[in-house]
């Protein structure tokens, strides 16, 4: 019951303090817009990039005869049974890792910079914390360390072969697995300590955000259930309004960009009164 009348009142009480802080709700959901546009033209850039190369290898591919009859004939011929020019392959596959790796290092900076200032925005707009530069700093190197270790074990994993991904793709599979586990623990806590930051001082960060994250995660797991339902809608009605209805396809977009404003608001309200 207490569970239920804390999600409740916070609630209630970010809905209340959307209301009377319009100006600054505005600015962060503005924001949070440019952080996609940013986000987007970036994605855009190496995708540019990224999927030509994707698409000489699977070109290339197609050209070859690789059923078993016309492989043993290749070699018994003592040739290379991917064609006359396999080094395309490793090439591209080169050219798709370097790429990938400038556009996660770009990802990271952006991420690092937008979320420590949306956080510390954040946190004002719930009022009674620290200055800004001072929560801006606390976000800053909570990001470094979270976002720091999730992308240093991404980049481990990229940093492989087309002989490595050919020929241990189960191995690499089973430590993508362990990489998306891992990256959801970091991703679970990261939101609790940065909901911490405006009150909370970064020696005791980690202390308290085992103890809220922990002792009391059934309310920061409710905390997340609704921002991914939030997310949910959005995400539902902007799939099926790309090619329909433009008026239900802005609700769309407006909605999907209020999920994620409104989830820090209401993370931060949660954590604040389980401090209490």
């Amino acid at each position: 019951m207490r569970s239920k009348n804390i999600i409740l009142q916070s609630l209630i009480e970010s809905f209340i303090s959307i209301w009377r802080k319009k100006s600054l709700f505005a600015l962060l959901f503005i924001l949070q817009i440019i952080f996609f546009a940013v986000f987007s033209l970036i994605n855009y850039h190496y995708s540019a990039k990224i999927i030509p190369s994707s698409q000489a290898i699977y070109e290339y591919l197609g050209r070859q005869d690789l059923d078993e009859a016309s492989a043993a004939d290749k070699i018994l011929q003592q040739k290379s049974i991917l064609g006359d020019d396999p080094l395309l392959i490793s090439r591209n596959f080169n050219e798709i890792v370097k790429n990938f790796r400038i556009y996660a290092a770009y990802a990271f900076v952006l991420l690092v910079i937008f979320l420590s200032v949306a956080w510390a925005l954040s946190n004002k707009f719930i009022g009674k914390h620290s200055k800004f530069k001072e929560i801006f700093f606390r976000n800053f190197m909570i990001l470094l360390s979270y976002l720091g270790l999730i992308f240093l074990f991404f980049f481990s994993l990229i940093n492989i072969s087309i002989i490595q991904l050919t020929t241990e793709a189960s191995k690499l599979y089973s430590k993508y697995l362990v990489f998306l586990a891992v990256s959801l623990i970091l991703t679970y806590f990261m939101g609790v300590s940065l909901s911490l930051a405006g009150r909370t001082e970064l020696k005791n960060i980690v202390q308290k955000t085992l103890l809220v994250g922990i002792k009391k995660a059934h309310y920061i797991l409710a905390v997340y259930f609704i921002n991914a339902l939030l997310f949910g809608i959005s995400a539902f009605l902007f799939y099926y309004s790309i090619e329909g209805n433009v008026f239900t396809l802005m609700i769309a977009v407006l909605l999907l960009v209020f999920s994620f404003v409104f989830g820090r608001i209401l993370m931060i309200n949660v954590t604040e009164k389980l401090e209490d």
